[in-house]
């Protein structure tokens, strides 16, 4: 860290998101009241992001630490 840091080692703030697009699986699992962890597979397997995983990939271009992206996830 540095005083430009307030010795965090980090400066400015990112965003890491989770999006859930709404399609015909979607709606139809809903409709069908299915569980939120079966939602969440359906809408994995069409090719959504979790906030986990686009946490990783920031890890891999060096934009923040694996430690930073598992505390601001578990909160």
């Amino acid at each position: 860290g540095c005083s430009q840091c307030n010795q965090t080692g980090y400066q400015g703030r990112i965003s890491i998101n989770e999006v859930l697009e709404t399609n015909d699986a979607i709606r139809e699992a809903v409709l069908q009241r299915e569980s939120s962890n079966k939602i969440r597979q359906i809408a994995i397997n069409k090719g959504m992001v979790t906030m986990l995983e686009e946490g990783f990939q920031k890890v891999k271009k060096g934009i923040t630490t694996i430690e930073e992206i598992l505390r601001v996830i578990n909160e």
